[in-house]
């Protein structure tokens, strides 16, 4: 079974030894992702192909049958083993219909898991041989998500969600989404004195395989380069499914060279599965004890949900403040680099006034100077991305500079 490409779903993480010992292979044989998002992810930029998925019994059951769907249309090759450690009450029917290969119940003990997912391994081999459709090896082009997250309120989140967009759309000259997943009560179009026309309905419709002219009518131009996305605030609304949401961001992705998501300040599901698309995550913080308490506790349980720590950027707003905390101070308690430091200005609330964001209403101040020079390093970080994988050597580059790491 060694030569098998099979990925674990889902937390916790130990789930992946529980799959290894089970189907009898080393730990570093069984792959790992944190989420069905995640997994579809996987799938969509695989250099070669997965055999099995085993979901693990912490995958909610509307996602797990999400996937398969996602697998049936985009990786029929692969074959899907949904874990549980209880009776499963009739999910078996809709899950096989679903397309997933067996439903495993671990009360049983771990046999029944180990000859499940050899059935599926053969199962996926066999169908590999008899069908080699041929493919130009193109890779797809798609934008990048860049998603800005505070656990905290009052840290500048949604001014730098706008801002940033804003800045992304002008640096880069591409067509940029600006999302506000803030369901309850989020504020994106006031940086732009402007206002929702969609519903939550209409949002997620796009996911759906919506053409591309309806998803810029669905938005809302906000400048040359720029849409903005979010339904009126609701704090009564109950929020979308993940997989909804997967399949909205994907869309936008699809569509527009840049999105940038004004997370929810919560760990719902639509705010991780906004994680789990994101090519960068800001967070950010003020300088206060409170603020960089809640900065730390949000890395350490992102962390823990399996995101790569090399996905976070740590963005202090407010960060001139004379409040006895330094830059240095929250890099010595995070143990992380601080990406960019925002300084407080009274601008800002004058532009949110005026409905303009500041990088366009006062271009030349010291916060919208920051703000650009933030969109510029996302902007570089892409184009050495994208030389990367098209076999350009960019190491002699010096104006392009990677994040730094510690």
């Amino acid at each position: 079974m060694t030569d098998a490409s099979v990925v674990a779903v889902g937390t916790p993480q130990s789930f992946r030894q529980q799959v290894a010992r089970a189907v009898e292979m080393g730990p570093d044989e069984v792959g790992w992702v944190q989420s069905a998002t995640a997994a579809e992810e996987l799938l969509l930029n695989a250099y070669q192909p997965i055999d099995v998925l085993v979901l693990s019994p912490e995958v909610k059951e509307p996602d797990a049958l999400g996937l398969a769907e996602f697998v049936g249309r985009q990786a029929p090759g692969t074959a899907m083993v949904l874990v549980r450690d209880h009776t499963w009450n009739g999910l078996l029917p809709a899950a096989m219909r679903a397309g997933i290969r067996d439903v495993v119940d671990m009360t049983q003990g771990t046999e029944e898991l180990r000859d499940a997912v050899e059935r599926a391994i053969v199962w996926a081999g066999n169908l590999r041989s008899v069908n080699v459709a041929a493919t130009n090896g193109q890779p797809l082009t798609r934008g990048r998500i860049l998603s800005v997250f505070s656990s905290k309120g009052g840290t500048g989140k949604t001014f730098l969600t706008s801002n940033l967009a804003t800045a992304i759309s002008e640096v880069t000259g591409q067509d940029t989404a600006v999302v506000d997943l803030d369901i309850d009560m989020g504020d994106v179009f006031t940086y732009f004195g402007r206002e929702p026309t969609a519903t939550i309905q209409d949002l997620m419709e796009l996911g759906e395989g919506a053409e591309r002219a309806r998803i810029k009518q669905i938005g809302v131009q906000l400048s040359e380069h720029l849409w903005g996305f979010g339904a009126p605030p609701d704090p009564a609304a109950e929020a979308p499914a993940g997989e909804a949401i997967g399949k909205f961001l994907r869309a936008l992705r699809n569509e527009f060279g840049w999105v940038v998501v004004d997370a929810s300040v919560d760990y719902s599901d639509s705010a991780l599965v906004c994680f789990d698309l994101s090519d960068a995550i800001c967070l950010v913080t003020g300088l206060d004890v409170v603020g960089v308490k809640h900065l730390s506790k949000s890395l350490d349980t992102l962390l823990t949900i399996g995101l790569p720590r090399e996905r976070f950027r740590v963005v202090l707003n407010r960060a001139d403040s004379k409040v006895g905390l330094d830059a240095s101070d929250v890099e010595r308690v995070m143990k992380i680099n601080v990406d960019a430091m925002i300084p407080s200005s009274r601008l800002v609330p004058t532009s949110l006034n005026k409905g303009r964001p500041v990088v366009l209403d006062e271009p030349n101040s010291e916060v919208a100077q920051a703000v650009r020079q933030l969109a510029v390093r996302f902007a570089g970080q892409a184009e050495m991305v994208a030389a990367g994988e098209a076999g350009i050597d960019t190491s002699n580059k010096k104006k392009r500079k990677r994040f730094a790491r510690n």
